[in-house]
């Protein structure tokens, strides 16, 4: 908001889509910063990790699991995740089956919804989903939020600007510094 503010001259434009697809943007010069979960290197472009948080995960209230203060992985390996066919939905089914025991297949269920959808069905009992937890801070009837992770703790999620090196824009240039300047506040 403050980049924002600084710059009304600047048109700021916004697009949701799944990793692949803003990456193809983001390569293709459709747009200048793809802000993207998970700490994976792009070949030829640039990243600027923002914040991590708390992996969690959307249990039906009354799920056997609900009361409890932190789900392993392995409790879950007999759910049925439900992911989005858009947006995160792929990547969410590849981090689940890599978070899984060895050995371990997870069940997934893939719906055209948005994740307020995901969550009512959840709510409705067909099954549990994952997420970041700044995404569970809104409440869905019959849906309660755990952190998620292994016997060390919670599974941290990381979010990251990508952005390619070789594009000369000033404005992203300008927002970048941002950026930068707040990572450089809040590590001292």
């Amino acid at each position: 908001m403050r980049f924002v503010e600084q710059n009304q001259g600047v048109e700021i434009w916004l697009r949701e889509g799944s990793r692949d697809e803003l990456l193809l943007t983001l390569r293709r010069g459709e747009v200048d910063l793809a802000l993207l979960l998970g700490p994976m290197d792009e070949a030829a472009l640039d990243r600027l990790t923002l914040w991590q948080e708390a992996g969690m995960v959307a249990l039906p209230e009354r799920h056997p699991l609900a009361d409890a203060d932190f789900i392993r992985w392995r409790d879950l390996v007999d759910e049925t995740f439900i992911v989005t066919s858009r947006g995160s939905g792929p990547e969410a089914r590849i981090t689940v089956q890599g978070l899984l025991p060895p050995g371990t297949t997870a069940r997934f269920a893939a719906h055209d919804v948005s994740r307020e959808g995901m969550f009512n069905l959840v709510g409705a009992g067909f099954g549990v989903a994952v997420l970041a937890e700044s995404a569970s801070g809104a409440s869905y009837p019959g849906v309660v939020f755990r952190p998620v992770g292994d016997q060390t703790g919670p599974t941290m999620v990381e979010a990251a600007a990508y952005w390619d090196p070789k594009r000369d824009n000033p404005a992203l240039r300008r927002f970048l510094a941002q950026l930068r300047a707040t990572q450089g506040s809040r590590a001292g």
